[in-house]
Protein backbone atom coordinates (compact mmCIF):
# COMPACT_ATOMS: atom_id res chain seq x y z
CA UNK A 1 0.00 0.00 0.00
CA UNK A 2 1.42 3.40 -1.01
CA UNK A 3 2.02 6.14 1.56
CA UNK A 4 -0.76 8.38 0.23
CA UNK A 5 -3.13 5.44 0.17
CA UNK A 6 -2.32 4.61 3.81
CA UNK A 7 -2.94 8.21 4.86
CA UNK A 8 -6.21 8.28 2.94
CA UNK A 9 -7.34 5.00 4.53
CA UNK A 10 -6.64 6.46 7.96
CA UNK A 11 -8.71 9.58 7.20
CA UNK A 12 -11.63 7.53 5.88
CA UNK A 13 -11.47 5.15 8.85
CA UNK A 14 -11.41 8.11 11.26
CA UNK A 15 -14.51 9.51 9.57
CA UNK A 16 -16.38 6.22 10.01
CA UNK A 17 -15.27 5.65 13.61
CA UNK A 18 -15.88 9.23 14.70
CA UNK A 19 -19.31 9.36 13.07
CA UNK A 20 -20.32 6.05 14.64
CA UNK A 21 -18.81 6.36 18.12
CA UNK A 22 -18.27 10.08 18.73
CA UNK A 23 -15.07 11.87 19.60
CA UNK A 24 -14.57 10.62 23.16
CA UNK A 25 -15.11 6.94 22.30
CA UNK A 26 -13.12 6.99 19.04
CA UNK A 27 -9.67 5.55 19.69
CA UNK A 28 -6.63 5.53 17.45
CA UNK A 29 -6.44 1.77 18.00
CA UNK A 30 -9.91 1.33 16.54
CA UNK A 31 -9.15 3.73 13.69
CA UNK A 32 -5.97 1.80 12.85
CA UNK A 33 -7.88 -1.49 12.86
CA UNK A 34 -10.57 0.00 10.62
CA UNK A 35 -7.92 1.41 8.25
CA UNK A 36 -5.91 -1.81 8.18
CA UNK A 37 -2.68 -0.12 9.35
CA UNK A 38 -0.44 -0.22 12.42
CA UNK A 39 -1.56 2.15 15.19
CA UNK A 40 1.83 3.90 15.18
CA UNK A 41 1.27 4.97 11.59
CA UNK A 42 -1.47 7.34 12.72
CA UNK A 43 1.08 9.24 14.82
CA UNK A 44 3.44 9.31 11.85
CA UNK A 45 0.90 11.13 9.67
CA UNK A 46 -0.92 13.19 12.30
CA UNK A 47 0.50 14.97 15.36
CA UNK A 48 -2.56 14.03 17.43
CA UNK A 49 -5.98 12.44 17.24
CA UNK A 50 -7.42 15.96 17.23
CA UNK A 51 -5.38 16.91 14.16
CA UNK A 52 -6.55 13.75 12.41
CA UNK A 53 -10.16 14.67 13.10
CA UNK A 54 -9.60 18.24 11.93
CA UNK A 55 -8.25 16.81 8.67
CA UNK A 56 -11.36 14.64 8.40
CA UNK A 57 -13.49 17.76 8.74
CA UNK A 58 -11.47 19.66 6.12
CA UNK A 59 -11.51 16.79 3.66
CA UNK A 60 -15.20 16.03 3.98
CA UNK A 61 -16.10 19.71 3.68
CA UNK A 62 -14.09 20.01 0.47
CA UNK A 63 -15.55 16.80 -0.91
CA UNK A 64 -19.06 18.05 -0.22
CA UNK A 65 -18.38 21.44 -1.85
CA UNK A 66 -16.95 19.77 -4.94
CA UNK A 67 -19.94 17.44 -5.29
CA UNK A 68 -22.52 20.12 -6.04
CA UNK A 69 -22.74 20.26 -9.87
CA UNK A 70 -26.53 20.31 -9.59
CA UNK A 71 -26.40 23.72 -7.90
CA UNK A 72 -24.10 25.07 -10.60
CA UNK A 73 -26.59 23.92 -13.23
CA UNK A 74 -29.31 25.90 -11.45
CA UNK A 75 -27.14 29.01 -11.77
CA UNK A 76 -27.60 28.85 -15.53
CA UNK A 77 -31.33 29.36 -15.10
CA UNK A 78 -33.28 32.45 -14.30
CA UNK A 79 -33.82 33.00 -10.59
CA UNK A 80 -37.19 31.61 -9.56
CA UNK A 81 -38.94 30.16 -6.53
CA UNK A 82 -38.52 26.71 -8.10
CA UNK A 83 -34.78 27.25 -8.55
CA UNK A 84 -34.37 28.31 -4.92
CA UNK A 85 -36.28 25.25 -3.70
CA UNK A 86 -34.28 22.96 -5.98
CA UNK A 87 -31.00 24.35 -4.67
CA UNK A 88 -32.12 24.02 -1.04
CA UNK A 89 -32.90 20.35 -1.65
CA UNK A 90 -29.14 19.69 -1.67
CA UNK A 91 -28.29 20.74 1.93
CA UNK A 92 -31.69 19.51 3.08
CA UNK A 93 -30.97 16.00 1.81
CA UNK A 94 -27.61 15.87 3.60
CA UNK A 95 -29.14 15.34 7.04
CA UNK A 96 -31.58 12.77 5.66
CA UNK A 97 -29.13 10.84 3.48
CA UNK A 98 -25.96 11.12 5.57
CA UNK A 99 -26.82 11.83 9.21
CA UNK A 100 -23.34 10.77 10.29
CA UNK A 101 -21.98 13.87 8.53
CA UNK A 102 -24.13 16.16 10.70
CA UNK A 103 -23.03 14.33 13.86
CA UNK A 104 -19.42 14.55 12.77
CA UNK A 105 -19.65 18.29 12.12
CA UNK A 106 -20.88 18.98 15.64
CA UNK A 107 -18.22 16.74 17.17
CA UNK A 108 -15.56 18.67 15.28
CA UNK A 109 -17.00 22.10 16.10
CA UNK A 110 -16.82 21.16 19.78
CA UNK A 111 -13.27 19.89 19.31
CA UNK A 112 -12.25 23.17 17.69
CA UNK A 113 -13.58 25.12 20.64
CA UNK A 114 -11.61 22.96 23.10
CA UNK A 115 -8.32 22.63 21.26
CA UNK A 116 -6.34 25.62 19.99
CA UNK A 117 -4.19 23.44 17.72
CA UNK A 118 -7.29 22.27 15.88
CA UNK A 119 -9.29 25.50 15.94
CA UNK A 120 -7.17 27.14 13.22
CA UNK A 121 -7.76 24.18 10.90
CA UNK A 122 -11.50 24.24 11.50
CA UNK A 123 -11.63 28.04 11.16
CA UNK A 124 -9.86 27.78 7.77
CA UNK A 125 -12.22 25.04 6.65
CA UNK A 126 -15.25 27.11 7.61
CA UNK A 127 -13.81 30.10 5.76
CA UNK A 128 -13.44 28.01 2.60
CA UNK A 129 -17.03 26.79 2.98
CA UNK A 130 -18.28 30.38 3.32
CA UNK A 131 -16.30 31.37 0.22
CA UNK A 132 -17.70 28.44 -1.72
CA UNK A 133 -21.23 29.22 -0.58
CA UNK A 134 -20.76 32.89 -1.48
CA UNK A 135 -19.91 31.86 -5.02
CA UNK A 136 -22.95 29.62 -5.28
CA UNK A 137 -25.23 32.34 -3.93
CA UNK A 138 -23.90 34.80 -6.50
CA UNK A 139 -24.33 32.24 -9.25
CA UNK A 140 -27.82 31.04 -8.38
CA UNK A 141 -29.31 34.12 -6.72
CA UNK A 142 -27.65 36.63 -9.02
CA UNK A 143 -26.81 38.67 -5.91
CA UNK A 144 -23.99 41.19 -5.71
CA UNK A 145 -20.85 40.06 -3.88
CA UNK A 146 -21.49 42.00 -0.66
CA UNK A 147 -24.99 40.56 -0.26
CA UNK A 148 -23.87 37.02 -1.13
CA UNK A 149 -20.95 37.26 1.31
CA UNK A 150 -23.27 38.44 4.11
CA UNK A 151 -25.81 35.69 3.40
CA UNK A 152 -23.32 32.78 3.21
CA UNK A 153 -22.53 32.42 6.95
CA UNK A 154 -26.20 32.76 7.81
CA UNK A 155 -27.14 29.94 5.45
CA UNK A 156 -24.27 27.78 6.69
CA UNK A 157 -25.53 28.17 10.25
CA UNK A 158 -29.13 27.49 9.20
CA UNK A 159 -28.19 24.31 7.30
CA UNK A 160 -26.22 22.99 10.28
CA UNK A 161 -28.89 23.99 12.79
CA UNK A 162 -31.77 22.46 10.85
CA UNK A 163 -29.77 19.28 10.30
CA UNK A 164 -29.07 18.99 14.02
CA UNK A 165 -32.72 19.51 14.93
CA UNK A 166 -33.74 16.91 12.37
CA UNK A 167 -31.39 14.36 13.98
CA UNK A 168 -32.30 15.17 17.57
CA UNK A 169 -36.08 15.58 17.39
CA UNK A 170 -38.30 13.08 15.61
CA UNK A 171 -41.22 15.53 15.83
CA UNK A 172 -39.33 18.45 14.26
CA UNK A 173 -40.95 19.61 11.00
CA UNK A 174 -37.79 19.57 8.91
CA UNK A 175 -39.59 19.86 5.58
CA UNK A 176 -41.71 22.73 6.87
CA UNK A 177 -38.64 24.59 8.11
CA UNK A 178 -37.02 24.31 4.67
CA UNK A 179 -40.24 25.52 3.04
CA UNK A 180 -40.16 28.65 5.21
CA UNK A 181 -36.45 29.11 4.46
CA UNK A 182 -37.19 28.94 0.73
CA UNK A 183 -39.92 31.57 1.11
CA UNK A 184 -37.57 33.82 3.08
CA UNK A 185 -34.80 33.47 0.51
CA UNK A 186 -37.19 34.14 -2.32
CA UNK A 187 -38.33 37.37 -0.67
CA UNK A 188 -34.75 38.38 0.11
CA UNK A 189 -33.48 37.74 -3.42
CA UNK A 190 -36.44 39.62 -4.87
CA UNK A 191 -35.78 42.62 -2.64
CA UNK A 192 -31.99 42.53 -3.10
CA UNK A 193 -32.10 42.28 -6.89
CA UNK A 194 -35.28 44.17 -7.64
CA UNK A 195 -36.33 41.08 -9.59
CA UNK A 196 -39.09 38.53 -9.47
CA UNK A 197 -37.88 35.09 -8.37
Amino acid sequence: MKEQEKRENIIQAAYRVLAERGYDAASTKEIAREAGVAQGLIGYYFASKDMLFAEVFRRESERYCESLPFIREQGEREVSAETIRAVLSVPKSRAKDDPSWIKLRYELYALGMRNDAVSANIRDTLERKREHLTGLIRLVGKLPEDKARALAPILLAVFDGLGMQHLCDDDFDYDGAYDVLADMLEAYVKRATGGNP
